[in-house]
């Protein structure tokens, strides 16, 4: 009766690993090269208002708040600048990362 509760809760153990790992699996981002003009800084949100040039595959230009999680990234940032970055999608959120000015 042992060996039956033993091979019973191994299953049990087993799928709820499965289970877990399938659960953990975050969505890749997708990533568009970016350029654009900081607007405004936030730095209460950390986040940047940015009129960006047209991002193919993902959007047209226009000014929207773009999130910038990296706190130097974010620091560097001042209005009238121009950028480059990397813009990452997922389907419930959208973030900058590899901030660089560029020059006119």
């Amino acid at each position: 009766m042992s060996t039956i509760f033993g091979w019973g809760f191994r299953l049990l153990l087993c799928c709820g690993l499965v289970f877990a790992s399938a659960c953990s699996h975050s969505e890749q981002a997708r990533q568009f090269p970016f350029r654009g003009t900081v607007v405004a800084i936030d730095p209460n949100a950390k986040v940047a208002s940015i009129h960006n040039e047209d991002v193919p595959g993902w959007m047209t230009a226009m000014t929207m708040e773009y999130p910038i999680e990296n706190k130097a990234e974010f620091q560097s940032l001042h209005p009238g600048e121009k950028i480059q970055a990397t813009v990452n999608v997922t389907t419930d959120r959208y973030w900058l990362t590899g901030i660089h000015k560029v020059s006119e």
